[in-house]
Order: structure tokens, then sequence, then C-alpha cells
């Protein structure tokens, strides 16, 4: 590993806290609408344009902001923790998938990223559940993590992202393909 120059470092670490303010500023955009949230697709292709370690950094500190000042208040801390952690894994993710989605044609693309939107979004809502468990303990732990999968609330999270991902992430893909060729 090389060193880099302050000036890439300071541009980078300029880079990571704009996306992660642009993250927390969409989920603000959509926090009205039920059951349509967008902050996890933009997460997501965060990581895809800068790597799954920036893309997990990004995805903590727009998970934090975007949470930690909630119109409703901050969640309690095992939820808080869990939604952080789900977003670290979200942005990490699409740095992973990031090479594997250049590399394909776009309508595999389009599936991937929906398929990537369901296995993330089902994934996160299981991170949450088990944050709650662990502060209720009143039921058995698959009862409530099971139960926060099949509830209609999660079913229609993951539809939404499965479609927000197929939506967004292409896009983001087109304009980082355009923006390297500028």
């Amino acid at each position: 590993m090389t060193p880099q120059s302050p000036a890439k470092a300071t541009r980078e670490m300029v880079q990571t806290a704009l996306l992660a303010a642009l993250c927390a500023a969409v989920g603000y955009l959509f926090a009205a609408i039920p059951n349509l949230e967008l902050i996890s697709a933009a997460t997501f292709g965060c990581g895809v344009w800068v790597g799954p370690k920036r893309g997990g950094l990004v995805g903590a500190l727009g998970a934090a902001i975007y949470f930690g000042f909630n119109r409703y208040g901050v969640s309690p801390p095992p939820l808080y923790a869990s939604q952080i952690l789900g977003f670290v894994l979200l942005g990490g993710a699409g740095g992973v998938l990031g090479p594997v989605l250049r590399r394909v044609p776009w309508g595999a693309a389009v599936f991937l990223s929906a398929a990537s939107g369901f296995v993330c979004t089902l994934a996160y809502d299981v991170l949450t559940s088990a944050a709650v468990w662990v502060m209720a303990r009143e039921q058995p732990f698959a009862s409530v993590v099971w139960g926060g999968l099949v509830f209609p609330f999660p079913f229609f999270h993951a539809l939404g992202n499965t479609v927000g991902f197929a939506c967004v992430i292409p896009a983001v893909m087109r304009a980082l393909r355009h923006r390297r060729t500028v």
C-alpha cells in the first residue's frame, strides 16, 4: 500500500463526508412517504462508486446523521447501533459488487441491483428485528426475527428497495461510466 498525498487524502475525506450528507439528505427527502426510502440505494450506490471501505464509512456516517437527527428522536442504543451497522453493510456491499456491476451487461446489472436490494433489505430488517428483541426479550428470538420479516412492513420495505435498487443503481453505473470518459 503506497502512501497518498495529503491533497488526495483531503479530497477523499471531503468526498466521503459529502456522500454521507447526500445519503442522509435523500433519507430526509423521502421520510414522509410510507414504505418508500431511497437512502439504502443511495448508500449502496456510493459504495459502488468509492469501494467497500469508504462505502461502509459513508453508510455509517450517513446513517448516524439520518437516524441520530430523526424528527421522532434518536432510536434506543441497540436499535441505533443496528441501523448504523446495516448501513455499513449496505455501503460495503455496494463497494464489493461495484466491479461486478461494471462488467456485466445492462440487463444483468438491473437484475443484480434488484437482487442486492432485496437481500440487503432483508439483512437490514433481520439486524433491526434482532435489536428490538434485545430491547424487549418478551418473545423467543426466532419469532421476533421471523415476525419482523413476514409482517407487511418488511415485505413492502424489501419490495420497495428491490424496485429502487433496480432503478437507481444502473443509473449510478451509467453516470460513473460517463464521468470516467469525460
